[in-house]
Protein backbone atom coordinates (compact mmCIF):
# COMPACT_ATOMS: atom_id res chain seq x y z
CA UNK A 1 0.00 0.00 0.00
CA UNK A 2 1.35 3.39 -0.97
CA UNK A 3 2.00 6.06 1.64
CA UNK A 4 0.59 9.44 0.75
CA UNK A 5 2.59 11.64 3.12
CA UNK A 6 2.75 14.61 0.77
CA UNK A 7 -0.28 15.58 -1.33
CA UNK A 8 -0.20 18.35 -3.92
CA UNK A 9 -3.48 19.95 -4.99
CA UNK A 10 -3.49 22.31 -7.97
CA UNK A 11 -6.30 24.88 -8.09
CA UNK A 12 -7.57 27.41 -10.62
CA UNK A 13 -10.26 28.93 -8.32
CA UNK A 14 -13.10 27.31 -10.28
CA UNK A 15 -15.91 25.33 -8.63
CA UNK A 16 -14.21 22.21 -9.99
CA UNK A 17 -10.94 23.01 -8.25
CA UNK A 18 -12.86 23.86 -5.08
CA UNK A 19 -14.25 20.31 -5.18
CA UNK A 20 -10.73 18.95 -5.76
CA UNK A 21 -9.50 20.93 -2.74
CA UNK A 22 -12.29 19.45 -0.62
CA UNK A 23 -11.17 15.95 -1.66
CA UNK A 24 -7.54 16.83 -0.96
CA UNK A 25 -8.23 18.20 2.52
CA UNK A 26 -10.45 15.24 3.40
CA UNK A 27 -7.92 12.69 2.14
CA UNK A 28 -5.00 14.46 3.84
CA UNK A 29 -6.96 14.51 7.10
CA UNK A 30 -7.77 10.79 6.91
CA UNK A 31 -4.20 9.81 6.02
CA UNK A 32 -2.34 12.30 8.22
CA UNK A 33 -0.72 13.82 5.13
CA UNK A 34 0.65 17.29 4.54
CA UNK A 35 -1.10 19.25 1.79
CA UNK A 36 0.47 21.73 -0.61
CA UNK A 37 -2.06 23.82 -2.53
CA UNK A 38 -0.72 25.58 -5.60
CA UNK A 39 -1.98 27.91 -8.30
CA UNK A 40 -0.14 28.40 -11.57
CA UNK A 41 -0.58 31.50 -13.70
CA UNK A 42 0.88 32.37 -17.06
CA UNK A 43 1.61 35.96 -18.04
CA UNK A 44 1.17 36.73 -21.72
CA UNK A 45 4.05 37.99 -23.83
CA UNK A 46 3.67 39.22 -27.38
CA UNK A 47 6.15 38.91 -30.23
CA UNK A 48 6.31 42.00 -32.41
CA UNK A 49 6.81 41.86 -36.19
CA UNK A 50 10.26 43.46 -35.85
CA UNK A 51 11.44 40.62 -33.61
CA UNK A 52 11.01 42.49 -30.34
CA UNK A 53 8.80 41.33 -27.51
CA UNK A 54 6.22 43.06 -25.38
CA UNK A 55 5.71 41.94 -21.81
CA UNK A 56 3.43 43.21 -19.09
CA UNK A 57 5.20 45.96 -17.08
CA UNK A 58 6.79 44.83 -13.81
CA UNK A 59 4.53 46.95 -11.58
CA UNK A 60 1.45 45.39 -13.16
CA UNK A 61 2.99 41.92 -12.80
CA UNK A 62 3.66 42.60 -9.11
CA UNK A 63 0.09 43.80 -8.56
CA UNK A 64 -1.31 40.75 -10.33
CA UNK A 65 0.91 38.40 -8.33
CA UNK A 66 -0.20 40.04 -5.07
CA UNK A 67 -3.87 39.73 -6.06
CA UNK A 68 -3.44 36.08 -7.00
CA UNK A 69 -1.70 35.29 -3.69
CA UNK A 70 -4.52 37.00 -1.79
CA UNK A 71 -7.07 35.03 -3.81
CA UNK A 72 -5.22 31.77 -3.12
CA UNK A 73 -5.05 32.52 0.61
CA UNK A 74 -8.78 33.35 0.65
CA UNK A 75 -9.59 30.18 -1.33
CA UNK A 76 -7.73 27.97 1.15
CA UNK A 77 -8.52 29.82 4.40
CA UNK A 78 -11.81 28.02 5.23
CA UNK A 79 -9.90 24.70 5.25
CA UNK A 80 -7.10 25.86 7.58
CA UNK A 81 -9.07 24.91 10.70
CA UNK A 82 -9.38 21.23 9.70
CA UNK A 83 -6.21 20.14 11.48
CA UNK A 84 -4.46 19.38 8.19
CA UNK A 85 -1.06 21.02 7.69
CA UNK A 86 -1.66 23.13 4.56
CA UNK A 87 0.85 25.32 2.77
CA UNK A 88 0.28 27.30 -0.40
CA UNK A 89 2.34 28.43 -3.34
CA UNK A 90 1.92 30.62 -6.37
CA UNK A 91 3.86 29.64 -9.49
CA UNK A 92 4.36 31.33 -12.84
CA UNK A 93 4.67 29.20 -15.95
CA UNK A 94 2.92 26.63 -18.08
CA UNK A 95 0.40 25.07 -15.69
CA UNK A 96 0.90 21.36 -16.34
CA UNK A 97 4.70 21.74 -16.45
CA UNK A 98 4.77 23.63 -13.14
CA UNK A 99 2.40 21.17 -11.45
CA UNK A 100 4.49 18.15 -12.45
CA UNK A 101 7.75 19.95 -11.59
CA UNK A 102 6.43 20.99 -8.17
CA UNK A 103 5.20 17.47 -7.43
CA UNK A 104 8.68 16.14 -8.16
CA UNK A 105 10.52 18.88 -6.23
CA UNK A 106 8.23 18.56 -3.19
CA UNK A 107 8.40 14.74 -3.27
CA UNK A 108 4.62 14.58 -3.52
CA UNK A 109 3.11 11.12 -3.35
CA UNK A 110 -0.15 12.16 -4.99
CA UNK A 111 -1.44 15.01 -7.14
CA UNK A 112 -5.08 16.04 -6.93
CA UNK A 113 -6.50 18.27 -9.65
CA UNK A 114 -9.93 19.28 -10.87
CA UNK A 115 -10.99 18.52 -14.40
CA UNK A 116 -13.65 20.43 -16.28
CA UNK A 117 -14.49 17.49 -18.52
CA UNK A 118 -14.46 19.45 -21.75
CA UNK A 119 -14.80 17.48 -24.96
CA UNK A 120 -14.88 18.24 -28.65
CA UNK A 121 -13.94 21.71 -29.85
CA UNK A 122 -13.62 23.28 -26.36
CA UNK A 123 -11.15 20.50 -25.42
CA UNK A 124 -9.26 20.99 -28.67
CA UNK A 125 -9.04 24.78 -28.22
CA UNK A 126 -8.42 24.94 -24.47
CA UNK A 127 -6.66 21.63 -23.93
CA UNK A 128 -6.73 19.80 -20.67
CA UNK A 129 -4.25 20.63 -17.98
CA UNK A 130 -5.46 17.68 -15.92
CA UNK A 131 -4.97 15.30 -18.84
CA UNK A 132 -1.42 16.54 -19.42
CA UNK A 133 -0.63 16.19 -15.71
CA UNK A 134 -1.93 12.61 -15.76
CA UNK A 135 0.22 11.80 -18.80
CA UNK A 136 3.44 13.38 -17.51
CA UNK A 137 3.34 12.96 -13.73
CA UNK A 138 5.67 10.44 -12.11
CA UNK A 139 3.23 10.00 -9.22
CA UNK A 140 -0.45 9.03 -9.16
CA UNK A 141 -2.97 11.73 -10.09
CA UNK A 142 -6.51 11.91 -8.79
CA UNK A 143 -8.70 14.01 -11.07
CA UNK A 144 -11.92 15.35 -9.61
CA UNK A 145 -14.87 16.52 -11.65
CA UNK A 146 -17.54 18.65 -10.05
CA UNK A 147 -21.12 17.80 -10.98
Amino acid sequence: MANFNQILCAVDFSPTSEKALEYAVDLAGRLGSELYVMHVYQLPAYAMPDGGAFEIPVDIQTGLTNQLQTHLDTFVKPRMSTGVKITTGLHEGIPYVEIVRSAKERHADLVIIGTHGRTGLPHLLMGSIAERVVRTSEVPVLSVRAP
